[in-house]
């Protein structure tokens, strides 16, 4: 005759079982750059860069206009020279339409010319490529953390000019231009003819003309000879 099965005890205690935390989502960067080759260089460094992710691409403003949302970006990386429209216009457009959003600006553009006007239209940060990829993840890491990445020369002239603001005079192209405006102006202070300027800021031959013209009329040249000299002595003084 069997026995009868012995009853579990109801003062049996269940045994817990340790669910491992959830990791933390990792932050969603988007590039904005017309060279595929680099943004697929970058977009590999950032996935394999623990708590970060490349989320999308875009070659153009327009595109990244479009992408940005739907990729739910986090931080936007973008150069300065994209086709039609340029970087800064998409800052600003950035800071209208997605207002808190930070942006990296990562050119080949010298800093002293264009850093400060990134700021200006909103972004957080600006690194010169040839950085490298290193101080790239630091500045991405730092501007997450809310705070903004610039070398420290323009750290120096950015507070320079609170403790002075005299000291950028109201004749100064950074100051009058718009931003194509200010392309064109700095490549014909480093010797750029009107094709070259052109093909570098993917502009038609007119366009640039006319942007010329402009540029004489603000800064009260009469002529194309004037606008040469002007925008070398310039050049060659904010370097």
């Amino acid at each position: 005759m069997k026995a009868p099965p012995k009853k579990k005890s109801a003062t049996t205690s269940k045994v817990a079982i340790r669910r491992p935390a959830p990791e933390p989502a990792k932050k969603r960067i988007y590039l904005v750059d017309d060279h595929p080759m680099l943004r697929d260089g970058m977009c590999r460094l950032l996935n394999s860069e623990p708590g970060l992710v490349c989320c999308g691409q875009a070659a153009s403003a327009e595109e990244a206009m479009s992408g940005i949302p739907e990729a739910a970006a986090d931080l936007v990386i973008t150069d300065i020279t994209l086709p039609n429209r340029s970087g800064l216009e998409l800052i600003k457009d950035l800071v209208a339409y997605l207002p808190g959003l930070p942006v990296l600006v990562y050119s080949m553009h010298d800093e002293t010319f264009y850093a400060e006007r990134a700021l200006r239209a909103g972004a957080r940060g600006y690194l010169m490529k040839d950085a490298g990829s290193e101080k790239m993840i630091e500045a991405v890491r730092r501007i997450l953390g809310g705070e903004i990445s610039v070398s420290p020369r323009i750290a120096t002239k950015i507070m320079t000019f609170f403790q002075n603001p005299q000291a950028r005079g109201s004749e100064s192209p950074v100051e009058k231009l718009s931003d194509r405006e200010f392309d064109v102006f700095k490549l014909i202070g480093e010797g750029k003819s009107t094709k070259e300027i052109a093909a570098l800021l993917h502009l038609s031959h007119k366009t640039v003309a006319v942007h010329r013209g402009h540029i004489k009329e603000k800064l009260g040249l009469g002529s194309s000879g004037e606008l040469v000299h002007q925008a070398i002595r310039w050049a060659g003084g904010a370097k």
